[in-house]
């Protein structure tokens, strides 16, 4: 603005001074003149000083009195009004209003560094999260941040050498976007397979942040920010602390490090959708599945465990059925549906008891035997269908960050398809089976 109106001034008074030496040959060669009152009209748009020097210049006009004395009183008229300006412009500059106005409007440039000097970037994150060096990311993470943000000064209080600014802030309405964003760091956490085993860094969650703002659209909302300043030798200093970082961010840090800010049923499905995207031999892993029978036939044993972990796979759903919080403690009843192992069990024992009514049975010996009967176990888990629906309740707390969920070992048997049922189940049978033995 300033430049510009620097410009203008120069360019007009270049055309009053053309002005009056074009109408200086006119005059002379007796043809069309220049209107007096366009000359005017120049010096009135601040070009008086260029008509002023023209008629001195080309000793034009000087003998016209609405000249020599109209041209010089404007002028006079003009310096007064920008010496004025001026006088008004270098008090209101010097109001702790405009310090503040100063500082804001840099943030508007989203000029990193005058980001920084009000906004830590360690601030900003999560406390529990790792720290580390920052890069490139986070510069882009705050300009999308800061890419709605505008202002107004609401009030000014002045008390000596202390003052206080109330601004209202227009920008991305941080609490929507902290939630998305712990979201995503918790998805992160949970993750029971991610894809590089390394600890997250500060940069990591400014890729995070950048990522979470360019995927996702937020409504703008207004909030307060209060401005404390200090006058030291006539110039107001803005004294930066925890609570204007906040406020300049919508409570974004607020909203970051507040524990609730995901509930406790929002928390444990995330939990549960880790699960839920487990593949078969990701699920081979996590449940360290080797001879899970306990058949001991080297032959079969790998075959019977691949065949489960496929059932377990496709049949694994979950569901939360209530989730309800008291406090910091929090208690959710999930319904999980997994392969029916009493089912396969069932099938099992039919086929062991019909091996059993057979000669064969006794010509065996131990090696068919076993090949045999878990032979039986494979095709009862590869033929099977059926899936079961288990209720269990599931309790945790909150540790001040976030929801803590563990899964007790009731989860785990309904998730394996009630498999301790099963085999109690199974083994109350026994009496039925016993006469199975091999030869030796």
């Amino acid at each position: 603005m300033k430049t510009f109106l620097i410009t203008y001034v120069i360019l007009i008074n270049i055309i009053g001074l053309l002005a009056m030496g074009m109408d200086k040959q006119k005059a002379r060669r007796r043809k069309w003149r220049i209107p007096e009152r366009t000359l005017f009209i120049i010096a009135l748009l601040f070009g008086s000083v260029g008509i002023l020097i023209g008629m001195y210049l080309f000793h034009h006009k000087t003998k016209k009195l609405r000249f020599s004395i109209g041209i010089p009183a404007i002028l006079a008229v003009q310096l007064l009004l920008v010496g004025l300006l001026y006088l008004w412009n270098r008090q209101e500059m010097e109001r702790p209003s405009q310090a503040v106005v100063q500082e804001l409007e840099l943030i508007r440039a989203l000029d990193e560094d005058t980001i920084s000097s009000f906004i830590s970037y360690e601030n900003l994150m999560n406390s529990n999260l790792a720290s580390g060096e920052i890069g490139s990311d986070a510069a882009e993470a705050v300009s999308l941040f800061f890419e709605n943000f505008s202002y107004s000064i609401h009030q000014e209080t002045i008390t000596g050498d202390e003052a206080t600014v109330t601004v209202q802030i227009t920008n991305i309405d941080a609490k929507a976007l902290a939630r998305d964003l712990c979201t995503e760091i918790l998805k992160n956490s949970v993750e029971i397979y991610p894809e590089e085993d390394t600890e997250s860094t500060t940069n990591d969650y400014y890729c995070l942040l950048r990522d979470t703002l360019a995927s996702n659209t937020y409504d703008t909302v207004v909030t307060t920010a209060y401005f404390h300043l200090q006058k030291t030798d006539n110039v107001w200093t803005i004294l930066s602390d925890s609570a204007l970082e906040d406020e300049l961010v919508s409570g974004f840090i607020s909203y970051m490090n507040d524990p609730y800010i995901l509930s406790a049923s929002e928390v444990l499905d995330i939990h549960l959708d880790a699960l839920r995207d487990l593949t078969a031999d990701e699920w081979m892993e996590y449940l360290d599945v080797e001879d899970i029978f306990a058949t001991y036939n080297t032959e079969y044993y790998s075959l019977i465990d691949e065949a489960y972990i496929r059932q377990l796979t496709d049949a694994f759903d979950c569901e939360i059925l209530r989730c309800t919080e008291n406090g910091s403690s929090a208690e959710a009843v999930i319904r999980i549906t997994s392969v029916d192992m009493t089912s396969v069990l069932e099938v099992y024992k039919e086929a062991l008891l019909s091996y059993a009514g057979t000669t064969q049975s006794i010509r065996d010996n131990s090696v068919t035997f076993s090949n045999e009967t878990s032979r039986m176990l494979l095709e009862a888990l590869q033929e099977n269908t059926a899936v079961t629906s288990t209720d269990v309740t599931v309790t945790f707390s909150n540790n001040g960050y976030t929801w803590e969920v563990y899964f007790n070992t009731e989860f785990t048997d309904a998730l394996m398809g009630g498999m301790n049922e099963a085999i109690e189940t199974f083994s109350a049978s026994g009496d039925e089976t016993q006469e199975i033995t091999p030869s030796d």
